[in-house]
């Protein structure tokens, strides 16, 4: 549909599945860790009774690893929108962004980009056009919009805005482009003239010139740069975008771009692959931050499993005696509880994995309906590795267990009630 609320049905929907996969642990946990426990047969009668274990109480397991569920479970929808976001950075920058280097400012509350320095880098005989982009508040016909603002004559050779009606080239001194989305809410066409108000409170009447597909440079609205810097007390920058001259390479430009800008505050020159990067790397500052306190989350369910097989092992105190009368070493006992512990976690990492999974997918296709950007990506290595560092924590978590099972004195367990 149109993407109203998609978001909010994605979080409902999430929940929802939590609550299955919480209600339906029981039944699940028997047949998880009876799939999952096969290859244990490989280890003899010690992986047998392993995945036995693991089995005769479902209701527990699965109250075991609800806890490593949930906590694997956020970790892997973090980690699946953020394979994501950084697609749809690459996706949309891909598209849009026909040249060759960027210099993004510090920030948009820093002092920006002047447009001095893109006059020095446009003069460089390395750089072919230099076109700067930047945004700011107004308000048109009434209502507050985020508006960019750019050099549209030089913006046309390093951006695609994929045109809809019009022509970037007619958007002069009184002219106005609009994103076709926009163009279709407002009721706005090529040739309709618009009131602006502009950061110093002053209005224009601005006709539209041309209206757009490709929102990822532009955003909704575009004006010149002419227009902006009339009514703005300071006009700056936030990117320089510029496509390189016949026969230079991307490593030349880029260093005597870097060496302009350096003269104008240091900001960084960029290739293609390093603006993503550089975009993406934000993103990941923030994951590594969640990363550290699910770590935490999940370090505290897994103390959960070892306090579950701590009790399973004294409450089989007569069991494991028995086994040891029969034969069964120290060492096979000791693995049996680790293993049973790992079964027990490899299930929660498992839901984990799964609810993460989905839930994230919802996510991305929620934000792809609702702002029409957004790039679902499957990061297959990262999940990897989550699933089997929650299984073999398990192994971690069961050996204080398997210790204090293989120390029990034989008489006393087989006596014991």
């Amino acid at each position: 549909g149109n993407g109203d609320g998609a978001v909010g049905l994605a979080g409902l929907g999430t929940l929802l599945l939590l609550v299955a996969l919480i209600l339906l642990g029981p039944v699940a946990a028997r047949v998880a860790c009876s799939v999952v426990g096969a290859p244990l047969r490989l280890r003899g009668t010690t992986g047998e009774l392993a995945r036995r274990n693991a089995m005769r109480n479902p209701r527990r397991t699965s109250a075991t690893a609800t806890a490593l569920l949930i906590g694997v479970g956020v970790v892997s929808l973090f980690t699946v929108f953020g394979a994501s976001l950084r697609a749809s950075l690459d996706d949309a920058v891909s598209r849009a962004f026909r040249g060759d280097l960027v210099v993004e400012s510090a920030g948009f509350s820093g002092s920006g980009l002047s447009p001095a320095l893109r006059e020095e880098l446009a003069s460089l005989d390395e750089i072919e056009v230099a076109a700067g982009m930047g945004w700011g508040p107004a308000r048109i016909e009434g209502d507050d919009m985020e508006v960019g603002f750019g050099d549209m004559a030089d913006l046309a050779e390093v951006a695609s805005f994929d045109v809809a009606t019009g022509s970037m080239a007619d958007v002069g001194d009184r002219h106005l482009a609009v994103s076709t989305e926009t163009a279709e809410t407002e009721g706005w066409a090529v040739g309709d003239t618009l009131t602006v108000e502009l950061p110093d409170g002053a209005t224009e009447q601005l006709e539209v010139a041309a209206t757009y597909d490709e929102e990822a440079l532009g955003g909704d609205v575009l004006v010149p740069t002419e227009v902006w810097s009339r009514h703005a007390r300071q006009s700056s920058y936030v990117l320089l975008l510029m496509g390189l001259a016949d026969g230079t390479s991307v490593e030349d430009g880029r260093t005597a771009a870097q060496e302009v800008v350096d003269a104008h505050g240091g900001a960084s020159v960029q290739d293609r692959e390093g603006y993503v990067e550089a975009e993406a790397g934000e993103v990941d500052a923030l994951l590594n931050i969640v990363y550290g306190l699910l770590g935490v989350a999940i370090l505290i369910a897994l103390m959960g499993i070892a306090n579950t097989i701590s009790l399973s092992v004294h409450e089989r105190t007569r069991e494991l005696g028995l086994l040891r009368a029969v034969g069964q070493t120290r060492q096979q006992l000791r693995a049996m509880v680790r293993w049973e512990s790992a079964l027990v976690a490899a299930f929660g990492a498992l839901g984990g994995i799964g609810l993460g999974l989905f839930a994230g997918w919802g996510l991305v296709r929620a934000i792809a309906a609702s702002e029409g950007f957004a790039t679902f990506a499957l990061p297959v290595t990262p999940l990897l590795v989550v699933l089997f560092v929650g299984a073999g924590a398990g192994i971690v978590a069961g050996i204080r267990p398997a210790r204090r099972a293989a120390r029990l004195d034989v008489l006393d367990a087989v006596a014991a009630d």
